[in-house]
């Protein structure tokens, strides 16, 4: 089968799964006060998460690649942009339709494109901000696909491009291996995740206002979800000479920079061997940031104290300045102290080794075929499918050099 012949039958598969059950959040059933908060929450992600505050997209020309009910897009509608929704399900692009003529506050502004990535075309149009968040996951050609979106995008423009991360989401490839292993059909693995997955669903429910149902077809029905590592995404941006503006949740950029001379040095072959520290953390995460925060902050106080002790000792150094060699040995030593008393490396290390087994174990139990065992097992797991089941999605934040 050629490549263009994969690209569409991964569409039309990707299509009538979401046909089935639309997996974007609508608001045209749905009262005010929802959409208001909901629309609240929105920009509060864009300002405070991505750097990017509503006011940058007032007067703005936008494209929406994969805008799906326009849950998302309408909040950029109201805060000034000229939209135009490009969305491969009509259905999705109907109820779209329905938000922006009740929600909008200029419908006749925004346009309504029902295409898929690959097949939309516009002649001598580029836009200043270009969109797309969850989509290239769905497609047989990820990379294909962000080149033609960055095809629409201006000189001094923004890309705005998020999806689910390849290390983020290993939990919820387990979970798909695990529900094919038992399901022969959509009824089959929606049975099957409410006895496997239920506290996960419980927790995506209570986050995100969506059915069960909905959930379900987005994480696990749906057949296509290649997800992206962020050194294919950073070489995608390069290839597409476009800058890193901001990324959420962020990885250890400082490393891949040099900050005293302001200039970009990424060596984007290497980017994967910085970036995974970010992305064994989001593999494995289990708790919200705030409870895992507090074992970090626990574990470094005195680390803390003491380098500011030292750092202050020699603040504001000048002619007068007297340093005693003992008073800043002893110092000093208090630093290398406190840094062999920090366990949370040690404890990291041990975590990932633990996460570590009980992938290999559950993989081994699931080819055994008895659901049974499974379901069994993932409740004495101490790791797996626990909390969030990962950082699934990653945004990176762009624009393209003058």
């Amino acid at each position: 089968m050629s490549n263009e012949n994969i690209l569409k039958k991964i569409e039309q598969e990707t299509l009538n799964t979401f046909k089935t059950e639309v997996p974007s959040i609508d608001f045209h059933h749905k009262d005010e006060k929802s959409f208001n908060e909901f629309s609240k929450n929105t920009e509060k992600t864009y300002r405070e998460c991505f750097k990017f505050p509503a006011k940058m997209f007032y007067n703005t020309e936008l494209i929406d690649f994969g805008a799906g009910t326009g849950h998302n897009t309408i909040s950029l509608a109201n805060w000034g942009a000229k939209c135009t929704l490009v969305e491969l399900s009509d259905k999705s692009l109907e109820i779209a339709k329905e938000v922006f003529k009740l929600r909008a506050k200029n419908y006749n502004d925004h346009k309504f494109v029902n295409s898929s990535i690959f097949d939309y075309e516009e002649k001598n149009k580029l836009y200043d901000i270009v969109h797309c968040r969850g989509v290239l996951s769905h497609t047989a050609g990820k990379e294909k696909a962000f080149k033609k979106i960055c095809s629409y995008l201006k000189k001094g423009g923004y890309l705005i491009f998020g999806d689910p991360n390849k290390a983020g989401g290993f939990q919820n490839m387990l979970q798909r291996y695990a529900l094919y292993k038992f399901s022969n059909s959509d009824e089959e693995i929606v049975k099957n995740s409410e006895i496997l997955f239920k506290d996960d669903i419980d927790r995506s429910q209570a986050a995100v206002p969506r059915t069960r149902n909905e959930i379900i077809y987005d994480r696990w029905v749906i057949q296509s979800q290649d997800d992206p590592s962020v050194e294919e995404v950073m070489k995608w941006m390069l290839n597409c000479g476009l800058k890193l503006y901001s990324a959420y949740p962020s990885y250890p950029q400082f490393l891949l920079t040099d900050s005293y001379y302001n200039k970009n040095k990424v060596d984007f072959e290497k980017v994967k061997n910085i970036s995974v520290l970010s992305e064994i953390l989001w593999m494995m995460k289990t708790e919200d940031d705030i409870s895992e925060s507090k074992l970090v902050e626990n574990d470094l106080s005195v680390l803390n104290d003491n380098f500011d002790k030292l750092a202050s000792y020699l603040a504001n150094c000048n002619k007068k300045t007297k340093i005693e060699t003992k008073e800043f040995f002893e110092l000093s030593d208090d630093i290398l102290n406190s840094i062999d008393n920090v366990k949370f490396i040690n404890n990291l290390k041990d975590k990932f080794k633990n996460f570590i087994h009980e992938s290999k174990e559950l993989i081994e139990i699931v080819n055994n075929k008895n659901l049974d065992d499974v379901g069994s097992y993932i409740k004495k797991c101490s790791m797996l499918f626990k909390g969030p089941c990962g950082v699934r999605h990653v945004d990176f934040i762009a624009y393209k050099g003058d």
